[in-house]
């Protein structure tokens, strides 16, 4: 069997970087940013994809430098950043499908209140999204997709039990929805129903088992649940499929991993920490 060795690196922000590399990093994320936003979100590669997009960034910006550490922590660098401040990157990683089954209606009056929807959401009118979403499901009551968006926006208005509701809705049309399971999972979260959101995040899981978000969300949960070892072992399980999905969202797990190990470190209990990087043959490196 292949081992594969993890190196994880606990230095993520571009204030790491030295001043004079920091103008032509953010200039680099910007660029990467741009490009991200023009992939289809359609496309199978769409990890490949957005890793072009941030080679070609820091190519363009002329970094200048040949060693292979510096590119590579810069690429993560650039990485972490548009994890944080790029929202085509949140579209594009966080969108289903549109060749999903249940992602648009056959009747036409449906169509229209949900592209209306999309229209006010994207222009942060959650009001009035909320209305033409839930018109398109009065039509189309089985139109997941508007059922989907609805709990999107009613969570964006912190109204976690409708946000639920509409979750569960699109759940009984299509019990095997990525998007609702994970969407679910993070509103009981934030509704404070805990053991919920582990339920659905292990419903995600056991559906979904080479998806990383599932492992990334439950991670952080059982962590601040006094569940350490089984938290920081999803969390680290997360990171190494982004790391073999070259997803930017590495860059995010790798940070709490960092979070994690500082506190275990402060517990005087990094045995733990030890125990279960050693399991995924996990290295660390703080720079």
């Amino acid at each position: 069997m292949k081992i594969i060795k993890y190196i994880l690196i606990f230095a993520f922000a571009l204030g790491y970087a030295q001043d004079k590399n920091q103008d032509k990093l953010l200039a680099a994320s910007t660029d990467a940013c741009e490009c991200i936003s023009e992939i289809e979100s359609s496309l199978e590669n769409k990890n490949q994809n957005i890793q072009a997009c941030i080679k070609k960034s820091l190519e363009n910006a002329a970094q200048g430098s040949t060693e292979q550490q510096n590119l590579d922590m810069n690429y993560k660098m650039v990485e972490n950043y548009l994890v944080q401040h790029c929202q085509p990157l949140k579209e594009l990683a966080f969108t289903e499908n549109k060749k999903f089954k249940y992602a648009s209606s056959d009747n036409v009056l449906a169509q229209l209140a949900y592209d209306d929807g999309m229209e006010y959401i994207n222009d942060g009118d959650i009001e009035n999204a909320i209305i033409k979403f839930t018109k398109a499901v009065e039509i189309d009551p089985n139109f997941a997709f508007a059922w989907d968006n609805m709990g999107i926006s009613y969570r964006k208005n912190e109204q976690y039990e409708k946000a639920i509701e509409a979750y569960l809705k699109s759940l009984e049309i299509y019990p095997e929805g990525r998007l609702p399971l994970l969407n679910i999972a993070i509103t009981y979260n934030l509704n404070k129903q805990y053991q919920e959101a582990v339920t659905y995040y292990n419903k995600f899981i056991e559906i979904y088992s080479e998806d990383p978000e599932g492992y990334y969300g439950l991670g952080l949960i059982l962590y601040t649940h006094d569940q350490e070892e089984a938290g920081l072992d999803h969390l680290i399980r997360a990171y190494t499929i982004y790391t073999a999905q070259n997803s930017p969202y590495r860059a995010d797990a790798a940070k709490k991993i960092g979070y994690m190990y500082k506190d275990l470190k402060n517990q005087d209990k990094l045995e733990v920490f030890n125990k279960v990087a050693d399991k995924y043959n996990l290295k660390v490196q703080n720079n």
